[in-house]
């Protein structure tokens, strides 16, 4: 009896042991080996890592600007055709990680927001298969962001381009720049280089505004009383000198009487400053809210610079500080896609539309592309009339003013150019549009580092408008 007992114990011992192990293979067959793979110490999760296939990225036009490359031995090296489209695109690196659209739209490249089924997933443990990420279509156009390349080439700063009414990144350069095709190779140099290649210019940069932010003071006087255009400031041309620092109008010219509008042709500061201290504080704070954090304009999911707090001017400002705010040379910082944003609510008749980069998806092995549905509200800038206005005074300036190097023949073109200043350096200014048929624009902003010469940056911006549109009406062909 005792020896039945103690064979019976002994038979349930070893159904129990083998039921563990039974449990314990199959666990390690399924899902073990994934919790494995997440711990940090774990080799196989750079090799996993390393197994990935990201998915390609293609601009509006279908072409493939990246691709991950796999070669006889298995392993999967990411290969850009066009290092000039780095500035968006960025790089994506085992060894030092993404940027740009590659860390933007991370989970959709590397598949990790992949639907699969219970299924699937164990097949794909069980047989070590390598996840395989979808490809991304950009609202990026590689025959624009090369014209950037070119007009841009040579020059330290930034241009970006937006289509109107709907805010796709058409183009986006911040250069110096660099080649992601050969990262790894010199990452050393390129981190401490003093150009910066990885700062984006476009998205990070923070620059005085300087004499950009007539734009709004023009917007504020329109909308105030259309009748300031034609008022006329005696020596308007006169310099206005701020501390240390002297702002003069974007052309050398003589002691003039300028009215209010050709002021703004000619980006001369005094007539803004009599401006700002013609009406009243709140009116002039109001009008700068545009660049406050609340509606900072950035690109979604890319790094951008830090937000602006809130413009307020305190009780019984000084004239002085005051002068500061309207010229652009106090506190306030902007980005060249505020600018470009500035710009784009203007041909849109005053309603600023964000910016988005991602048009659409494709699941790997699928034919066809998911548009991106995600829509964002427009910002208001300012009135339909007042805007309409604005756009007149900017044609002006392309005609008669400063800007006027931005003029291309047959191209409906506004503009406004100007200078700024931080430390020693000054900055050139551009920004502008160019009308296309069907009530659709295209703007741009342009600021060219440690250079005074507005009408470079006029040039600059009329080229680029002048591809963008020529490219645009051709795809619509």
């Amino acid at each position: 009896m005792m020896l039945t007992r103690e064979i019976n114990r002994l038979v349930t011992a070893v159904f129990i042991i083998f039921g563990i192990i039974t449990l314990a293979a199959a666990y390690w067959a399924t899902i073990g080996p994934g919790t494995i793979l997440e711990r940090e110490d774990n080799p196989r999760l750079v090799e996993a890592e390393a197994a990935i296939r990201r998915g390609g990225i293609f601009d509006r036009s279908g072409d493939q600007l990246a691709i991950s490359v796999v070669d006889e031995n298995n392993r999967v090296t990411r290969e850009y055709f066009y290092p000039e489209t780095s500035s968006i695109l960025g790089y994506s690196s085992l060894r030092y990680g993404v940027s740009g659209a590659e860390s933007a739209y991370n989970p959709i490249i590397r598949g990790d927001n992949a639907e699969q089924s219970v299924v699937e997933q164990l097949l794909q443990n069980a047989l070590h298969q390598p996840q395989v990420g979808s490809d991304i279509q950009l609202s990026l156009d590689l025959q624009i962001q090369q014209a950037l390349q070119a007009s841009m080439d040579g020059y330290v700063g930034a241009a970006v381009v937006l289509a109107v009414p709907s805010g796709e990144v058409l183009g986006l350069i911040s250069l110096p720049t660099f080649d992601p095709n050969t990262l790894d190779q010199n990452w050393e140099l390129l981190v401490a280089s003093a150009d910066k290649p990885f700062f984006n210019r476009v998205l990070q940069g923070q620059y005085q505004p300087g004499g950009t932010l007539e734009t709004p003071l023009m917007a504020l006087a329109l909308a105030t009383d259309s009748n300031l255009l034609a008022s006329t400031t005696a020596n308007a041309t006169a310099p206005v000198t701020i501390n240390d620092l002297t702002i003069t109008c974007a052309l050398r010219l003589p002691a003039l009487e300028l009215s209010l509008r050709d002021a703004y042709a000619f980006a001369c500061p005094a007539p803004f400053v009599q401006l700002t201290q013609d009406l009243p504080e709140q009116s002039v704070q109001d009008s700068l809210r545009f660049f406050s954090t609340s509606n900072r304009v950035t690109l979604p999911g890319f790094e951008s610079a830090p937000l602006n707090p809130p413009v307020n001017l305190p009780a019984g400002v000084e004239p002085h500080s005051l002068a500061e705010v309207a010229l652009g040379q106090a506190q306030l910082t902007v980005t060249p896609l505020q600018m470009a944003v500035m710009a784009a609510g203007i041909i849109n008749d005053g309603n600023a539309p964000q910016p988005r980069a991602l048009l659409a998806t494709r699941p790997p092995d699928a034919s066809n592309w998911t548009p991106n549905q995600t829509t964002y509200p427009t910002i208001p800038f300012t009135t339909e009339q007042t805007a309409r206005q604005l756009q007149d005074l900017m044609r002006n300036t392309v005609v008669n003013g400063a800007a006027l190097n931005a003029a291309r023949p047959g191209i409906d073109i506004g503009g406004h150019v100007t200078l700024s200043y931080s430390g020693d350096e000054t900055q050139s200014w551009f920004i502008g549009f160019a009308t296309l048929p069907g009530r659709r624009g295209i703007a741009t902003a342009v600021i060219i580092e440690n250079n005074d010469d507005p009408g470079l940056a006029a040039d600059i911006g009329g080229t680029i408008l002048a591809a963008a549109h020529d490219e645009l009406i051709q795809a619509a062909r």
